[in-house]
């Protein structure tokens, strides 16, 4: 027996004890000295010594023992694996792995098989070297040196249309790894991708929908409802008390209410127009990642290459829209194509919709104001344990917010609690998908839901995303026109909450006020949001939104509103690209100090009145510029990430010496005071480059600086 730990050991023993071999029992799992061995080895070493030694050998005995258990468990995973491959029956593997003593054994298993193999593999190759047409597969290498298995006329073998080679110069381009690019501007070659996208769909419809699902990329929480043509409802019956004390005579008094919510999808079309070159660029594209690690088999060919690239592109801009979404009808015609934003009204739009115009829940007010770093934790507590403890309790429960609120939550939890330390981020971080107290809330990010404070909770399951038929997206017409290939694809989607709330009606019972969804009282849109406003000729604003600017085809003027409720402020900003000058004009509705012109870029601010009339709040006359915030500083180091522009506020002689962090091509101005006999000075340094020495006396003195290749370069500076 071959010791591997224990080989001098074993030698010393051998010598000792004038034997060939350590001495082990039949079953090979413990050593097996002599009464009269034993003697001579205690003599030596000791009793102590003796059994630590015997138990080192045992233990020895005992890891071979393992060792060939896992190799022969090996050898026959190896055989299992070959007989699936060679697809011999046990019979046959019987009768070949017999040896020259007519006994089947593990390794004449073994070898028989590979044998066996071998032979059907050198058979293969023999028909793979014959000429027979379209059965056997042609081996080729591409210029990535990827092993590419097609036959004599389709990509992969496939047999389907659209990996012909014959006409569609772009299979036979990547199968002999050709430069030429193909001509997708000859007439002849739409017609072919047009069929191939149908029958290409046709034949894929699950791969269709997973392709569209792995893209959609909104919550899985959320519900779905398919087959909707247009509208869609559901209904809430309310009852007010219904029971009473007993005593003679007829005194009904019950009271009820059948709540409506109505949800609808919006008619979108896609329409692309690609030049020739364009299309040869996906082509390349295409080649390019050919069989690249972990791209989906289906887009190896053109048609499903070409079709994922749309379909990318498409549920981008649909998740965009469901949730940023606000609803502005296009106008008419060629050459007027609309925002995808404005495709559709997405779930923040319903938010808004619902708390200013139909006035279904009522926003928390919570005690803290805004949510901010030092507070979130606690703020979304307060909000959670302001919703009535019946619906408080019920499980799938979702709260809607920013990443960036997200991230405040873990951050503050993190240091409160102390719940898990992140060693990557080097802080205290709460990993939990839920609040702390509340698992049967889950917080729902909305990577599209920026520049918000606002937060929404409602159940996950009241959330509904819409459609009317799952397939009608996927099927993208192909045409060609002069030498552009248009495709364009018409369907319908849009998103709801099955229930929102009640609005009591004068009289109601308190019973009738319910609501399914709350939110803080923060702006859910940021101010710098608007909707285009079209002409309609009619001049009269059918409002969908409070927010809206000018479009510059604007021809009329603007003499009513409709669609306001009381209370709702209004902006319209104008446009200075108006081919004339247009106006809101002053009447009985809209009073207004004078007409408002809209080609000037200002904005017209309303307040809308109890009798429906819109008060002026307050008007610009010119666009608005660009946001400035101004920091005041009294140190020698100015950190430009404060702000753009720097005013001083000390009272004694200063010399700026530093300027530190900002981004690249970002401009600051640094400014002076007029406090008597008091001084900013500058010069060239490390990280500012000025042109002479700078001395600001004056608080109208200033100098503006740009950060180029990390120096603060002086671009203009004005001093008394």
């Amino acid at each position: 027996m071959k010791w591997k730990f224990l080989a001098k050991t074993a030698t010393f023993l051998m010598a000792l004890l004038n034997i060939s071999e350590i001495p082990v029992n039949a079953e090979n799992n413990v050593v097996d000295f002599t009464a009269e061995q034993d003697e001579k080895l205690k003599a030596h070493l000791g009793d102590v010594k003796l059994e630590d030694l015997k138990k080192a050998f045992n233990n020895e005995l005992i890891a071979m023992k393992d060792n060939e258990q896992m190799d022969l468990k090996a050898i026959q995973d190896e055989i299992d694996a070959l007989v699936k491959e060679s697809n011999l029956s046990a019979e046959e593997i019987a009768k070949i792995a017999k040896n020259e003593k007519g006994e089947t054994g593990m390794l004449e298993t073994l070898q028989a098989i590979k044998a066996d193999q071998q032979k059907t593999n050198e058979m293969v190759k023999k028909l793979i070297a014959e000429d027979i047409g379209d059965s056997p597969e042609a081996i080729i290498k591409n210029e990535f040196n990827k092993s590419m298995k097609h036959s004599e006329t389709h990509l992969h073998a496939s047999g389907k249309d659209w990996d012909a080679f014959d006409k569609r110069p772009w299979n036979a381009r990547l199968r002999d790894g050709g430069v030429k690019a193909t001509d997708f501007m000859t007439d002849s070659k739409i017609p072919l991708l047009q069929d191939d996208l149908e029958h290409f769909v046709r034949e894929n419809p699950t791969q269709l929908d997973s392709l569209f699902n792995d893209f959609e990329d909104l919550p899985k929480q959320w519900s779905r409802t398919t087959g909707v043509l247009d509208r869609i409802a559901n209904g809430a019956f309310l009852a007010a008390e219904i029971v009473q004390g007993r005593k003679k005579g007829w005194s009904p008094k019950n009271k009820f209410k059948i709540a409506a919510e109505q949800r609808q999808v919006f008619r979108k079309k896609i329409d692309i127009t690609f030049e020739g070159y364009e299309l040869q660029e996906i082509e390349n594209t295409w080649i390019r990642n050919y069989n690249r690690e972990g791209s989906s088999p289906f887009k190896t060919t053109f048609i499903g290459y070409l079709l994922g690239e749309l379909v990318k592109r498409q549920k981008l801009d649909d998740r965009v829209a469901q949730i940023n979404g606000i609803f502005v009808e296009s106008p008419e015609g060629d050459g007027n194509p609309g925002a995808n934003v404005n495709s559709q009204n997405g779930l923040r739009y319903l938010w808004w919709y619902h708390r200013f115009v139909t006035e279904k829940y009522k926003p928390f007010s919570v005690s803290y104001g805004l949510p901010t770093k030092a507070n979130i934790v606690d703020y979304i507590r307060e909000m959670i344990e302001s919703i009535p403890e019946e619906d408080r309790n019920q499980q799938g429960m979702e709260i809607q917010m920013s990443t960036q609120l997200e991230a405040w939550y873990r951050e503050r939890a993190g240091k409160e609690y102390q719940l898990q330390y992140n060693t990557d981020q080097g802080m205290m971080q709460y990993t939990k998908n839920h609040p702390i107290d509340y698992p049967n809330f889950i917080f729902q990010p909305l990577k599209d839901q920026t520049k918000s404070l606002f937060i929404g909770i409602t159940k996950s399951s009241n959330v509904d995303i819409l459609d009317y038929n799952a397939n009608e997206k996927s099927k993208f017409v192909t045409q060609q026109d002069k030498r552009d290939t248009n495709i364009f694809a018409d369907y319908r989607l849009g998103i709801g909450f099955k229930y929102v709330g009640v609005k009591l009606a004068e009289g109601d019972p308190a019973e009738f006020e319910r609501q399914m969804i709350w939110s803080n009282d923060a702006p859910i849109f940021d101010k710098s949001i608007t909707a285009p406003l079209f002409d309609d000729e009619t001049g009269i604003i059918k409002l969908t939104f409070n927010n809206m600017t000018v479009d510059k085809t604007f021809n009329t003027d603007i003499t009513s509103i409709e669609g306001a409720v009381p209370g709702m402020v209004i902006k319209i900003t104008g446009n200075t690209g108006l081919a004339s000058a247009k106006a809101v004009k002053k009447n009985t509705k809209i009073v207004i100090g004078s007409d408002f012109a809209l080609n000037n870029g200002g904005t017209l601010t309303l307040l809308v009145k109890e009798d429906g009339t819109f008060m002026q709040v307050s008007r610009t006359t010119e666009p608005a510029g660009p946001i400035t915030n101004n920091v005041n500083y009294d140190t020698a180091v100015i950190d430009a990430n404060e702000g753009n522009v720097f005013t001083y506020s000390g009272d004694a002689d200063l010399a700026v010496t530093s300027i530190i962090n900002g981004v690249e091509g970002k401009t600051i101005k640094i400014y002076g005071t007029d406090l008597v006999d008091i001084e900013v000075t500058m010069v060239t340094g490390e990280g500012i480059s000025l042109t002479a020495a700078l001395s600001l006396g004056t608080a109208a003195d200033y100098i503006e600086l740009m950060l180029v290749d990390g120096v603060w370069v002086e671009i203009k500076r004005v001093v008394a």
